[in-house]
C-alpha cells in the first residue's frame, strides 16, 4: 500500500496551519484531511515513530510497511534492532507483525472468563455520558456538542425512545500475546454459554481446575476427531494412538468394569438426578454438585449390590468418598489412596501429605 507523503506527515504541516488558525494536529487531521478518529489516531502515532526513527520514510514509501505497520513496531524498536525488525516485517500483514511484536515484547494476558453483555434496554434508559476516545489518539479536549433544543425547550419524546435493534454481530478477535500464546474474545449466546458450563462439569474428572483454556481445547481435539473421521481427514490409526496415549483417570475408589453398568441404566440415572450430586446431608439439604460426577452404588457392589436405577445415584468424588469410607472404612481406604497416588506418580510408598490432602479431601 502506497502512502500519501500528507497522510504520515501531518504534523509538520498541522503546525504550521495551527499558527494561524489555532488548530492542533488532531483537529487538522479531521478538519482539514477529512480523517475518520480511528485513521487520524493511526497517522498521529505512526507520526511520533518516524520522529524517533526518520530512516522509517524509506519503507513507508515502497510499501514494505504501512501505517498500521509502523505503529506497532513502534512499541520494540530501537537503533539497534531497526534494520533486522523493518526486514523482518517487510510486506506483512498486520496480524504478523503484531505476533513478532508480542514474540519480542510479551503482553499480559486477559484473564479468562465469561462477561455478560449489557442489557440493550438498560443501556438505553441509562443517562448519556460524553464519550471517550478508544482509538490511540492524542488525548485533546473535546467540545461539548450542544443538543437540539425542541420548541417547547424540552426534548422530543421520540428521543428517549430508542428503537428496538438488534445487537450487531461482533467479530472473534484473536491477538497474539506472546510467541506461542494467542488471546481470543468472542461473543457467543446464553445456550452456548449453558453448554461451555456443562462440558466444564463433566471434564472436571480430566480437568480439575475448570481452566477454560483446556476445556475448549479437549472439546476441539473431540470435534476434530469425529468430524475428522466422517470427513476422512483423521486416520483411525492415529485415532488409537491418541487413545493409547492418554493417562486412565484416576477414580476416587476400585471402578467397577463399564459394561457391569449398561449405558440405558446410566442415563436414567443421570436424568432422574439431573446431573447433581444426589447425597442428601442429614439436615435433609441436597448437595447438587455438578463437579467431578460419579456413578455410586448405594449398596455397594463389592457387597453384591446391583448395578440398577434404583440402587445407582449420582455423586460427587466428596461424597462419593464419604460413601466408600463409611462402608469399608477410613484406614482402608487411605490404604487404596496411597497405592493409587502411587501408581499416578510412579513413586512407591506413602504419598506426601499435601498430595493428599489436595486430591482426596472431603
Amino acid at each position: 500500500m502506497r502512502v500519501p507523503r500528507a497522510a504520515w506527515t501531518a504534523k509538520g504541516r498541522g503546525r504550521k496551519t495551527a499558527q494561524a488558525r489555532s488548530w492542533c494536529v488532531w483537529g487538522y487531521c479531521l478538519e482539514v484531511l477529512h480523517l475518520r478518529e480511528g485513521a487520524a489516531g493511526r497517522r498521529i502515532q505512526a507520526m511520533r515513530v518516524l520522529r524517533r526513527f526518520p530512516s522509517l520514510e524509506g519503507a513507508l514509501r515502497d510499501g514494505r510497511l504501512c501505517i498500521s505497520t509502523v505503529q506497532l513496531l513502534g512499541q520494540v524498536l530501537t537503533e539497534e534492532n531497526l534494520p533486522d525488525l523493518v526486514a523482518r516485517a517487510a510486506y506483512r500483514t498486520k496480524a504478523e507483525v503484531d505476533h513478532l511484536v508480542a514474540s519480542l515484547q510479551a503482553r499480559t494476558a486477559p484473564r479468562a472468563g465469561l462477561r455478560k453483555l449489557p442489557d440493550r434496554a438498560a443501556a438505553a434508559s441509562a443517562p448519556a455520558l460524553p464519550l471517550a476516545a478508544v482509538d490511540d489518539g492524542p488525548a485533546e479536549p473535546q467540545e461539548a456538542i450542544p443538543a437540539p433544543a425542541a420548541a417547547g425547550g424540552s426534548l422530543p419524546p421520540t428521543v428517549s425512545a430508542l428503537p428496538d435493534v438488534p445487537r450487531p454481530k461482533t467479530r472473534a478477535e484473536t491477538r497474539a500475546v506472546s510467541e506461542s500464546g494467542w488471546s481470543q474474545r468472542v461473543t457467543i449466546d446464553a445456550s452456548c454459554k449453558e453448554d461451555l458450563e456443562t462440558l466444564t462439569a463433566l471434564l472436571s474428572h480430566k480437568i480439575p481446575d475448570g481452566d477454560l483454556a483446556a476445556v475448549l481445547r479437549e472439546a476441539i481435539r473431540c470435534a476434530i476427531e469425529t468430524h475428522g473421521k466422517r470427513k476422512g481427514a483423521v486416520a483411525p490409526q492415529l485415532q488409537r494412538q491418541r487413545k493409547a496415549d492418554r493417562d486412565p483417570r484416576p477414580s476416587a475408589e476400585p471402578a467397577a468394569p463399564t459394561s457391569t453398568i449398561p449405558a440405558i441404566v446410566r442415563r436414567e440415572v443421570w436424568k432422574r438426578d439431573g446431573g447433581r450430586c444426589a447425597w442428601v446431608a442429614p439436615d435433609g439439604r441436597r448437595c447438587n454438585s455438578r463437579w467431578q460426577l460419579e456413578l455410586d452404588h448405594i449398596h455397594p457392589q463389592a457387597l453384591g449390590g446391583p448395578s440398577t436405577v434404583d440402587n445407582l445415584r449420582v455423586a460427587c468424588k466428596s461424597h462419593n468418598m464419604l460413601h466408600a469410607e463409611r462402608t469399608y472404612g477410613r484406614e482402608h481406604m487411605d490404604r487404596f489412596r496411597r497405592e493409587s497416588v502411587s501408581e499416578r506418580t510412579g513413586h512407591a510408598g506413602t504419598a506426601p501429605a499435601a498430595i493428599q490432602q489436595g486430591l482426596w479431601a472431603t
